[in-house]
């Protein structure tokens, strides 16, 4: 049975699911004499958050226009049908086998037609055309029962949205999605539903293999092993044609060499691993050839290729024959969520617009924290995703508060007396020009902006060269870092070469994975990165949600000292 999943409008015709800036939305189109009271009460949303994900609608709604409304996500129900396996339905649903099998203990046994299997975290249909039908708040609120996947908490006095997300490794969004909840704000004795999930939990298998590794109550999805097989690809280009690029095959080069000594390093700390080193842009062999290789029937861990077109083709490998990877590199969703046992190492920019939230709130006690709202929905998204991380933390012993203004207001927060610290994710170089220029003129204004800054070629103007910015990066390659210096001295003694931003992104990769190997829990700082795998919202993968928060100083590309 397929389920057709979408909001459907007053014909009773399904409306796709739209995605947005890599976020998934409800999309219904305005009928004639619908009001925003109206929209509230149809589709079940606060008109706050109506608004901010639909920018102009304030204005009034306007029918045949199309308005977005995040999706939520909740358990689907599948009937099986006559020769439907496994594998056809974690294909249809989009999940693991194995998650199929921790939500439906049973179907280890073999499926039975008419059997009923659990799919959880899937976008539930949402049908404003017949009300008698299970809406979307309906379904979802047969969900919350003590069962093995889910649990009762009660809010003490001191705890917060986020520590409980942190202690139950549950993202903050799922959170407010299972209960119901316009905001982060608990109280004392509240009660809340925390999903635990059984795929984050070890199993008894009923093969007798290794038990996965668990590292910080997420289930790290390589086995324990005495020896590990893991494999290396990178763009080498060693059988050059006329079409190669030499930038391409030395970036790879370095960061082999990174890579080499980070497996010296963590041989030395007790890692055993035969390492297979290939050429993803190998003519001859190609690719598809290499992944016939015997020793590629086997592999414990792989790192992706970092092109696109490559790391497809290795995914989709990896997916049949269920061995975890590592993206070292920045890859699209469609590649990275093929699996549960993928692992993002680039954090997104949601998550580090939640690191420079963490950050602000803990280091600018004593200024006046003013978010300048956004227009383009990545902005308004970022914006959220910030004002979320930041009314989670406690502000009972900071005292720091999250005010909004905008850049024509902004002077009245002066009035509190305290040094201003406005915050911006604008995409637009004016915008962010405007903002650092404004800094520039007054030494009582700071300004923290998003990793985009870096490339707008507006902010090399004279008047604005030498104003830093705070920000969230991935990673951040900085010649006169202590830990920099030291590592470059013994890059150079090894290889007599200067050291790279690859090279230290091909170090950092390798060691701190093979550090989750060794069984290491904690947040890890790198050379040029940090990294903490943790569940994403969709649960679809694990994701680094650690970041670099820096003083950024455009005039001279490095970190504000």
């Amino acid at each position: 049975m397929v389920i057709s999943l979408g909001l459907f409008n007053s014909s009773g015709q399904p409306l796709p699911i739209v995605e947005r800036d890599g976020q998934k939305y409800y999309q219904f189109e305005l009928q004639t004499n619908q009001s925003l009271h109206d929209l509230q009460k149809l589709l079940e949303i606060d008109i706050d958050e109506l608004l901010t994900f639909n920018p102009g609608l304030e204005r009034g709604p306007q029918a045949g226009n199309q308005v977005l409304i995040p999706v939520r996500l909740g358990r689907i129900q599948h009937q099986v049908e006559a020769q439907q396996t496994l594998y056809a339905i974690s294909r249809m649903y989009g999940v693991s086998i194995d998650s199929l099998k921790a939500w439906n203990p049973t179907a280890n046994d073999g499926l039975k037609i008419g059997q009923t299997l659990h799919v959880e975290h899937q976008i539930l249909p949402f049908d404003v055309s017949n009300r008698s039908n299970p809406s979307i708040k309906e379904v979802s609120t047969k969900i919350p029962k003590l069962t093995d996947t889910l649990i009762t908490h009660t809010v003490t006095g001191k705890e917060t949205m986020y520590t409980i997300s942190k202690r139950y490794m549950v993202p903050i969004n799922t959170l407010l999605v299972l209960n119901h909840l316009n905001s982060s704000k608990l109280s004392a004795g509240q009660q809340i539903i925390i999903p635990v999930n059984k795929n984050k939990l070890q199993h008894v298998s009923i093969q007798k293999v290794p038990d996965p590794l668990i590292k910080n109550n997420i289930q790290f999805p390589v086995f324990d092993k005495e020896v590990y097989n893991i494999a290396v690809f990178l763009p080498f280009e060693l059988d050059m044609d006329a079409t190669s690029n030499s930038f391409i095959s030395n970036a790879a080069l370095d960061f082999y060499m990174g890579l080499k000594i980070s497996a010296d390093s963590l041989e030395q700390r007790g890692l055993s691993a035969n390492i297979f080193v290939y050429d993803e842009k190998n003519l001859r062999p190609s690719l598809d050839v290499l992944l016939q290789k015997d020793e590629m029937q086997h592999m414990d861990l792989i790192f992706s290729p970092l092109f696109k077109e490559s790391a497809r083709i290795v995914a989709d490998f990896a997916r049949l024959k269920q061995i975890p990877v590592v993206f070292p590199v920045q890859m699209p969703d469609d590649i990275v969520q093929l699996a549960t046992n993928f692992m993002t190492y680039t954090t997104t920019e949601s998550v580090l617009a939640q690191n420079l939230a963490l950050y602000i709130h803990e280091h600018f006690k004593g200024h006046t924290i003013v978010l300048i709202p956004g227009k383009t929905n990545k902005e308004l998204q970022l914006d959220m995703q910030f004002r979320s991380a930041f009314n989670s933390q406690s502000t009972i012993q900071s005292k720091v508060k999250l005010h909004e203004g905008t850049l024509d207001n902004y002077q009245k927060f002066k009035a509190f007396g305290a040094p201003l610290l406005l915050v911006s994710f604008t995409t637009e170089p004016n915008k962010a020009l405007k903002l650092l220029s404004i800094a520039a003129s007054d030494s009582s204004i700071h300004i923290a902006g998003q990793k985009d800054w870096a490339d707008f070629k507006e902010l090399k103007e004279k008047r604005v060269m030498d104003q830093p910015f705070l920000v969230a990066m991935p990673s951040y390659f900085n010649y006169k870092d202590p830990q920099t210096i030291a590592f470059h001295k013994v890059y150079r003694r090894k290889y007599n070469a200067d050291l790279t931003k690859m090279a230290c992104l091909g170090y950092d990769v390798f060691f701190q994975t093979g550090m989750y190997l060794l069984g290491h829990k904690n947040a890890q700082e790198g050379l040029i990165s940090n990294l903490q795998f943790d569940l994403n919202v969709a649960e679809k993968h694990l994701e680094n949600r650690a970041a670099r928060v820096i003083w950024y100083k455009n005039s001279l590309l490095m970190q504000y000292e």
